[in-house]
């Protein structure tokens, strides 16, 4: 398919606009954080003052060791990053980003070593993440050279992107962390399980598919598919395949399709049987699989929906109590009985984690808590829901605590606290919050899942030491006492569940996700079952069967299973290479325990280092102002600023600024100042007057987030004073108007709040946003201008469909001395005018029509098409006349929820308007291009 040049040069720009600012949070740090920095050649690692310099050298070497040792297949050179460690923040979570080029390990470890494994979490990190160092080091060769000149670090990871896909950016980095230790995803089969599913069930689905996803089926994401796609892309043509093919591909060497072409150029096979080929490479050592044929599914699936249940526990009645969430409802705790039948107990809180735990009656779950003003740090609390009265109550409050566990008397509960310096403790706790014991981990060790025995007297710990090697122990409450019940070894597990004297377990055991036990009476440990994609917590039957979460290509369900109880081993590893055979070389996966411990120097890092730092430069157009602005971000986020400089169709005007707000304060000083040229106005029929406008600004903005509960909550409160300056020029200048300047204030409160929201939800089914605004003079003119604007969005007759209901109120005076600016959102399909009072409502239905799951050439990916039909009813009035205009419309909306070359998600739509007010317009049909509404 050809593309002309200058349609590919306008979508190009396009989507530059489009890219994100990074996940960086601004100002998210108290300003009395002290910062401290390891200054290595490859890196620059810096933290604040209460995580230990060891941690700090620790990834400085390793990072250093793996570029000088492991970066031949990717490319040898390094471009410095700076990397910020973050020790507050208790999502485990990491990136590196362009624009400004940084990292950000996040290092709080997962509980759940399933899914990431349970080697040292700053290990883990430093070798996936400084693989994404080493690929856009290397990656700013050709034009991608040329768009970072163009463009700045924008144009680097914009060319990256059009050129080499998202998958293989992870996939690249997943492949480095399993041949680089001895763990890594691609060794646990939790990461295979998904397209394990889709086997099993014989769904196949395209390529475009797969990349772009589905609001109705399950999709493996993009770590998962490109990990099986570099590890084949090595496996079958060598160590520098990818290196070849990503070093023509962000050339564009050729111009379309770059990374396709020079896939087939060095497989000299076509990129179709490329992709088949890996797929065929795993595929063909699953498809012979037969683990838990014996199973019987009590959920069934849903036709167009993906259903999760999770974390079964038996009730003691026949039933089990289960997360459950969808692509169509967001998570809540469910009773299902053995029958199918679900009955719904309460909607769960905001949570990083979805794990819960169960005793008689009490679900304990771990629930999200935001710090009030400060994104970089949050809290992890303890919530307790009684299932007989639906009450949730709170155990702890701005705490660290993580898979919290409640005795069977419900007097007491278990948790694991990590706490900011990177240490991990058992907790036992009374049930009012009220802490008894701290039980702190030896070294680096992790712990995790602690469960009451059935006695209450003791706890089983999941604990994992700083190789990732795991054990399970027994911890005796009344004496302070431990037991060993499994050594540690190579092998990851998760989800105890304790039923009798028989503690049970999932278990990584050679390539499968397995149900295992413990027998405290036996002090035998045996592999229960089974099953080709995992079996993810279980409970026993009384007819002598388990009840497990399977994972399927519908989601998690359940399933009754046949136990087979064959005795297993306590000792040795589980862990074993999986389906390919390049990474696994026992030298190379024992990098982490080569590195050699160097001394680096510790020294004081500066707030204000860099603190300007402009790293891009882009156009964007708002209709009707085209603006091309340099940006500026330093690395701690403290300070963003912008130069720019706007060009408007309307008028004709030029303007140029700048802007900037500081995040390192409590309250936030924002400031700019900009220089308008060639204002214009229409004087008489045959005379425009023009004016030249210096505005000058400086105010505080104070950022505060109240989510937790069943909310995100946002409130925003800021105030500027702003010096404007009017100056005549020629005609006016010659009739003599005078100049004149002025002062004026502008304060806003801005607030918004929703609950939690699935897949399927165009927007949350209950949420609020509110402005308020204020602007007046405040010397010797008159103007003044009050703006106040809400949006409800509300439950509709499904619960994929949506109605938003919107209200706006603006009043001004009539002086004529100055009028600001109109941000009044007035009816749909109208000319603004701008009444001295004017008021609005507008009501609009959405819902989706179509989920095409189509697109073509890999250029435009279409996952949903919706409609919005709508009404609009605004009033102005005026003044002096006492006349009240009505301005009603009514109309629909049609949007296109899109994928562009596979990776960026753009919303965009066409809108008719139907015009009611016959007396002001001609013409009552409109029709306008929504321009994309998720930038």
């Amino acid at each position: 398919m050809r593309i002309s040049v200058t349609l590919g040069l306008l979508v190009s720009l396009f989507v530059l606009s489009c890219l994100p600012a990074g996940a960086q949070q601004f100002g998210g740090t108290p300003s009395s954080v002290k910062w401290k920095q390891v200054n290595t050649p490859a890196i620059r690692v810096i933290y604040p003052q209460d995580i230990s310099d060891t941690t700090a050298r620790r990834i400085a070497s390793v990072t250093n060791y793996l570029q000088q040792h492991y970066s031949a297949s990717i490319g040898g050179h390094i471009r410095k990053v700076n990397l910020v460690l973050q020790n507050n923040i208790t999502l485990s979570n990491a990136y590196v980003a362009l624009a400004p080029y940084r990292s950000e390990f996040f290092l709080m470890p997962p509980m759940n070593a399933l899914e990431l494994g349970a080697q040292n979490w700053a290990d883990n990190l430093s070798i996936h993440e400084f693989r994404h160092v080493q690929q856009y080091s290397n990656f700013n060769h050709g034009l991608s050279k040329t768009f970072s000149i163009l463009f700045g670090q924008d144009g680097q990871a914009l060319a990256n992107a059009t050129a080499v896909p998202d998958w293989f950016f992870e996939g690249d980095a997943v492949y480095n962390e399993t041949r680089l230790s001895r763990q890594g995803r691609g060794r646990l089969p939790f990461f295979f399980s998904g397209f394990r599913a889709l086997l099993d069930k014989d769904k196949s689905y395209t390529y475009m598919q797969i990349r772009n996803g589905s609001y109705r089926f399950y999709m493996p994401n993009w770590y998962q598919f490109g990990y099986m796609m570099v590890a084949y892309g090595y496996e079958k043509y060598g160590s520098d395949f990818w290196k070849n093919v990503t070093q023509d591909a962000v050339r564009f060497k050729p111009l379309f399709y770059p990374l396709q072409h020079a896939v087939e150029k060095y497989s000299g096979d076509t990129y179709h049987h490329f992709v088949h080929g890996a797929f065929d490479l795993f595929s063909k050592q699953w498809q012979y699989d037969t683990l838990g044929n014996n199973t019987r599914l009590l959920t069934l699936p849903q036709q167009n929906n993906v259903v999760n249940y999770q974390y079964p526990y038996a009730t003691g009645n026949g039933s089990y109590v289960v997360l459950k969430n969808s692509y169509r409802s967001i998570p809540a705790f469910y009773r299902v009985d053995s029958t199918g039948h679900q009955q719904r107990i309460a909607t769960r809180d905001i949570a990083y984690d979805d794990y819960f735990s169960y005793n008689n009656g009490r679900i304990a779950y771990a629930a999200y808590r935001a710090d009030v003003r400060w994104g970089n740090r949050d809290f992890s609390d303890i919530k307790v829901l009684d299932m007989a009265t639906g009450n949730i109550q709170s155990i702890t409050r701005n705490g660290k605590y993580f898979t919290p566990d409640i005795s069977h008397n419900g007097n007491q509960l278990a948790a694991v606290n990590y706490t900011p310096a990177q240490q991990s403790a058992l907790v036992l706790l009374q049930s009012n919050g009220q802490v008894i014991r701290t039980v702190a981990a030896p070294g680096k060790h992790i712990y995790a899942y602690p469960k009451f025995t059935s006695n209450d007297s003791s706890l089983y710990v999941m604990e994992r030491n700083a190789a990732g090697e795991m054990s399970i122990n027994l911890y005796r409450i009344a004496d302070s006492t431990w037991e060993t019940i499994l050594p540690f070894a190579n092998r990851i597990t998760g989800y105890p569940v304790v039923q009798g004297d028989t503690l049970l377990y999932t278990c990584s055991n050679k390539g499968a996700d397995e149900l295992w036990a413990y027998v405290r009476t036996a002090r035998q440990h045996y592999r229960v079952a089974a099953y080709n994609t995992g079996i993810y917590q279980a409970a026993l039957t009384p007819g002598g069967r388990a009840v497990a979460s399977i994972f399927t290509a519908d989601g998690y369900q359940l399933a009754e299973l046949q136990p087979q109880w064959a005795p297993a081993a306590a000792a040795g590893d589980t862990l074993t290479p999986l389906y390919v055979q390049h990474p696994f070389n026992s030298g190379i996966n024992n990098t982490l325990q080569q590195v050699p411990d160097s001394a680096w120097a510790v020294s004081r890092y500066r707030k204000a280092t860099r603190l300007f730092n402009f790293h891009s430069w882009r156009p964007y157009y708002s209709q009707p102002d085209l603006t091309v602005a340099v940006y500026g971000q330093n690395v701690l986020n403290t300070l963003q600023s912008q130069l720019y400089y706007t060009y408007n169709y309307d008028e004709g005007y030029s303007r140029v600024g700048y802007s900037g707000v500081y995040g390192g304060w409590y309250v936030q000083p924002v400031f700019g100042i900009s220089e308008t040229f060639n204002r214009n106005a229409l004087y008489r029929a045959d005379t425009r007057l023009y004016w030249n406008e210096l505005n000058a600004n400086a105010g505080l903005q104070l950022p505060f987030d109240f989510s937790h509960g069943k909310q995100y909550r946002y409130l925003t409160l800021s105030s500027t004073y702003n010096i404007q300056q009017v100056q005549w020029t020629g005609k006016a200048k010659q009739m003599g108007a005078q100049n004149i300047h002025f002062g004026y204030v502008e304060s806003r409160l801005q607030y918004s709040g929703q609950i939690q929201s699935a897949q399927q939800h165009i927007y949350p089914r209950w949420a609020q946003n509110l402005l308020l605004q204020y602007r007046t003079i405040v010397d010797k003119y008159t103007a003044h201008q009050l703006l106040a604007s809400a949006a409800f969005y509300l439950p509709a007759l499904m619960k994929s469909h949506n109605l938003v209901i919107t209200g706006a109120y603006q009043a001004r005076d009539t002086t004529g001395n100055y009028y600001f600016s109109d941000n009044f959102p007035f009816s749909r399909g109208y000319d603004a005018i701008d009444y001295p009072r004017m008021w609005r409502v507008g009501v609009n239905y959405h819902v989706p029509l179509f989920y095409p799951d189509w697109g073509f050439g890999n250029i435009v990916y279409f996952k949903r098409i919706r409609f919005n039909a709508f009404y609009d009813y605004t009033n102005g009035k005026s003044l002096r006349t006492g006349l009240n205009t009505r301005f009603n419309t009514t109309g629909g909306e049609l949007y296109f929820d899109t994928r562009w070359w596979n990776q960026q998600a753009v919303s965009f739509g066409i809108r008719y308007n139907y015009q009611l007010n016959k007396n002001i317009v001609n013409n009552f049909n409109k029709f306008e291009i929504v321009l994309p509404v998720n930038l």
